[in-house]
């Protein structure tokens, strides 16, 4: 989790380590992206313009990473997310395989997306949301 990648980083940081960073060589990085230490971007990946990409993020293989995405730290994309233009995703934020982000949509610190879901509208902090269009996850 991001939690845990938080943690790792933290200690490593501490004992005087400098995390790596890992960008796959088939992963497409376009002009103006900053990826911040301790991340993995996996295979196939796109990453096209003026992107931020926060310390310890781990995206996936075969993501979609769209103009102006800001990903805070230590966020989690599973493979094949697919965010559009404009999108934020908070802190330790983690989205399942295949999820997809509208434009301008926010996605809150610690939010959970399920797979395959599609989010039309910003998802509060620490929330869970799954489904098409993606819907908060009822606790019964």
């Amino acid at each position: 989790t991001g939690a845990d990648r938080r943690r790792l980083q933290s200690a490593g940081l501490a004992a005087g380590r400098v995390p790596a960073t890992l960008v796959h060589p088939t992963a497409v990085v376009g002009a103006d992206v900053e990826v911040d230490a301790g991340c993995y971007v996996g295979a196939l990946t796109v990453l096209t313009t003026h992107v931020r990409v926060g310390r310890g993020v781990q995206v996936n293989v075969g993501c979609t990473i769209s103009h102006d995405v800001v990903l805070g730290d230590f966020a989690t994309l599973a493979p094949g997310v697919h965010l559009a233009g404009a999108v934020s995703v908070g802190q330790e934020a983690t989205l399942f395989t295949g999820a997809t982000v509208l434009p301008r949509v926010a996605i809150g610190a610690g939010a959970v997306v399920g797979a395959g879901a599609v989010v039309t509208r910003d998802v509060p902090a620490g929330a869970t949301v799954v489904g098409v269009p993606a819907l908060p996850l009822r606790r019964d």
